[in-house]
């Protein structure tokens, strides 16, 4: 089977109902905005040994690879229109994978309203690699930048914090519990995160700065103080956390700070004025996700961290920089 006709059996069935996606049969797609509205552009690569398992099943992989992409335009406030993807595969790869894999893209289009535009495929002699480039909508310029939080801004974080990297630590074997049930559910938050979808688009007009949390709470949350040119204090004690987590961390103060940098969460951190928290908790009842205050954003001080983590004391703990890095040890040139 060549590239040509694994992308009629597999790919061109995701692009129906796309009138310009033209079924996958040319070099581009066509996509036109709605009348007063602006498109949001983003894109995540996700690779195996790096962001998930090589060894994850096929259809979780692409489950996972849609569901970060979407995380991105939720803490935007966006709506997802349309996708597209680049596949490099290894040279050898079974017709039963991709079937796998095509199932699962399925599926996630069916809950989120999103259909596949285009994209590419390759062989590789690396490992499984996925790009998504994913495109939504939002008002005419409404979308919620990094840059826009204030000094006194409350800052805010949806769900909890942590369970993604208990997961993964769970299906690496570095975590066990008596029941297994236990594990499946904090797997479940790493191989199918949940991106705030009802929630980001509930923000515009409230959420002065936003992002999702994909490197880690701490590294997020820094990324809207360097953009916005502010530092934030936050409270370590009230950063929300599973039951699941509080237990594990009840006799180990190293693993609640580490859960503060895991990443994978894919919840938004978000900034708003003090006068929008009555219309956050509103946001909160309303779409049935927890939304906590964790902090306010601060001056900056060049001398210190862009987030500060305090205890119940208000003394500083030390997190470190925080979060995933690609890159970390430099690039060669």
């Amino acid at each position: 089977m060549d590239e040509f006709d694994l992308i009629r059996r597999y790919f061109a069935p995701l692009s129906a109902g796309e009138v310009g996606a033209l079924d996958l049969r040319d070099d581009a797609a066509i996509l036109r905005p709605d009348p007063g509205t602006d498109l949001v552009l983003s894109a995540d690569a996700v690779v195996a040994g790096i962001h998930f398992p090589a060894e994850t099943p096929p259809d979780t992989i692409a489950r996972r690879a849609m569901r970060v992409n979407l995380s991105d335009l939720a803490a935007k406030g966006a709506r997802p229109r349309g996708y597209t993807l680049v596949l490099q595969l290894p040279e050898i790869v079974d017709e039963s994978w991709l079937s796998a894999f095509a199932g699962g893209l399925a599926a996630e289009q069916d809950e989120f309203a999103v259909t596949l535009l285009g994209g590419d495929t390759t062989c590789t002699p690396g490992p499984l690699a996925i790009t998504i480039n994913m495109i939504g909508q939002v008002s005419k310029n409404k979308m919620i930048k990094r840059s826009g939080a204030h000094e006194d801004d409350d800052v805010f974080v949806t769900g909890c914090i942590g369970d993604a990297m208990l997961g993964l630590a769970c299906a690496m074997g570095r975590l066990t519990f008596d029941d297994p049930a236990d594990a499946a559910v904090l797997e479940s938050r790493f191989y199918h995160p949940d991106p705030r979808m009802n929630v980001g688009p509930a923000l515009i007009g409230l959420a002065s700065a936003s992002a999702d949390v994909s490197d880690g709470l701490i590294a997020d949350l820094g990324h809207i103080c360097v953009a916005s040119g502010f530092a934030a204090d936050i409270v370590e004690e009230l950063v929300p956390l599973s039951a699941t987590a509080r237990s594990l961390t009840k006799d180990d103060l190293s693993l609640r700070t580490a859960l503060l940098t895991g990443g994978d969460d894919y919840e938004i951190v978000f900034t708003a004025p003090v006068s929008a928290r009555k219309a956050v908790s509103i946001v909160a009842v309303e779409t049935g996700v927890p939304i906590t205050r964790i902090g306010r954003i601060s001056k900056r001080n060049r001398e210190g961290p862009a987030v500060a983590v305090r205890n119940a004391a208000g003394d500083i703990v030390e997190v470190g920089h925080g979060g995933y890095r690609h890159f970390g040890n430099g690039v060669a040139g």
